[in-house]
């Protein structure tokens, strides 16, 4: 069984928080500052723009990065970035958004991203893609995306009542189990882990409880004997369709977080194309962001 991440290796030192200066962007800055104020990280606050084509005129990428840095310049004008120490950036597009974010991600030691996600789906999404999705699945780092569904309010602290750490039980998960104790721990939250069995039917069947106590003990094997007495948990198993199992358990719990770890393939940015994938699913419904962390 792999070894779970020390919760002295976890930290929330840096965040790098990318904007588009869209409502799904001024969501999620929200949930960067209440972090930032939460652990005194250092935010990183970063629009990319892309420069005019090969056809347009050279001035064209002076006005794009000029209206850049002028919504920048008005966004941290924000009363709640006081107290917090921050750093504003702007970068022009070279090949895509996420080779840029993935750069300052190891230029600046980044701990933590956090984004905000339109949830496209559909045909929209074949086409567009999500540089959301993009870095969740390439960034060796957290990475924290507010879906288009988490309610925008205004989220001055961080309040962490209720995680739900979702694994399908594969190695790959123990980091971001890692991080949910010790969220759980920090924050002094209720932890409920959630396993979804996808079987075929025919074996669901004929031996639907084997297959729910095996799944079961597999969960309590991945606590660690130094879980901090301080954690509360649940141990939850689900048959059916993990994204909406994921979902409803979610909002039965209350849940003021979702952590998972990555859509695991070979092809990250092809996989940020599929609409149908678990990861997506919970970002476009979900209610509370998700917390993924890669292997």
């Amino acid at each position: 069984m792999t070894r779970l991440a020390s919760a002295t290796q976890i930290s929330i030192q840096n965040i790098l928080f990318a904007t588009d200066f869209s409502s799904c962007s001024e969501t999620a800055l929200r949930h960067a500052l209440a972090l930032s104020h939460r652990y005194g990280s250092t935010l990183y606050t970063v629009s990319v723009f892309r420069a005019g084509r090969s056809n347009e005129e050279p001035r064209d990428t002076f006005y794009f990065r000029h209206s850049a840095e002028k919504k920048m310049a008005n966004l941290v004008k924000s009363e709640l970035f006081q107290g917090i120490k921050h750093h504003e950036l702007v970068r022009e597009e070279q090949w895509s958004v996420s080779d840029v974010l993935l750069a300052l991600i190891d230029e600046l030691d980044i701990d933590l991203v956090v984004l905000g996600t339109h949830g496209r789906g559909g045909i929209k999404k074949v086409v567009v893609g999500s540089v959301a999705e993009e870095i969740v699945n390439c960034a060796p780092c957290a990475v924290l995306t507010v879906g288009p569904r988490v309610y925008p309010e205004s989220v001055s602290e961080l309040k962490l009542q209720r995680v739900l750490y979702a694994t399908d039980l594969l190695p790959g998960s123990a980091r971001a189990l890692a991080h949910a104790l010790w969220l759980a721990e920090h924050e002094h939250a209720h932890l409920a882990l959630l396993h979804v069995l996808k079987m075929p039917p025919d074996v669901l069947l004929r031996y639907p409880e084997a297959q729910r106590d095996i799944a079961m003990k597999r969960l309590v094997q991945l606590l660690p004997p130094e879980t901090a007495p301080s954690v509360e948990t649940e141990l939850i198993v689900e048959i059916g369709a993990p994204a909406e199992h994921i979902l409803k358990v979610a909002e039965d719990q209350g849940a003021d977080l979702i952590v998972m770890g990555p859509h695991h393939t070979s092809l990250p940015l092809v996989s940020a194309h599929m609409p149908w994938v678990t990861p997506h699913q919970i970002l476009c419904h979900a209610r509370c962001p998700l917390l993924t962390v890669g292997d």
